[in-house]
């Protein structure tokens, strides 16, 4: 059972749950269900934008949720490390639990961009 802290904490979370969850399974289902992208510039847009949106929900919801104020100092600098490492993490993944899906270095750049990106225009969207 969730305790009144937890759930008003997921109250404004859950969104960023749900998306890095998203994330989590787009990059770990075989290669071959996915469609067919032959533009090298796509894919990396498509991982930039991903983290935007995770910095962004998450954000948004750390300023909004009262139940762990220790969350809200620094919430930028906690933001940009945790999707910066989450995306490493999920390259990582790939390659070691995936057969045809592997560890891409411009993949794990493109997601930290999109971290800093996302992070920076929060800062300017919630002063």
């Amino acid at each position: 059972m969730l305790s009144g802290v937890e759930v008003s904490f997921l109250k404004y979370n859950w969104p960023s749950i749900l998306w890095a969850a998203f994330i989590l399974v787009l990059c770990l289902i075989p290669g071959r269900d996915l469609p067919s992208v032959t533009i090298f510039e796509f894919d990396k847009i498509v991982h930039f934008t991903f983290y935007v949106i995770l910095a962004w929900l998450m954000f948004y919801g750390w300023r909004k949720q009262i139940s762990f104020l220790s969350l809200r100092q620094n919430a930028l600098i906690k933001i940009l490390i945790i999707t910066s490492v989450y995306g490493f993490a999920v390259e990582v993944m790939q390659e070691l639990l995936t057969a045809d899906r592997h560890f891409d270095i411009f993949d794990a750049l493109a997601n930290s961009s999109g971290a800093v990106a996302g992070s920076l225009i929060s800062v300017k969207l919630f002063k």
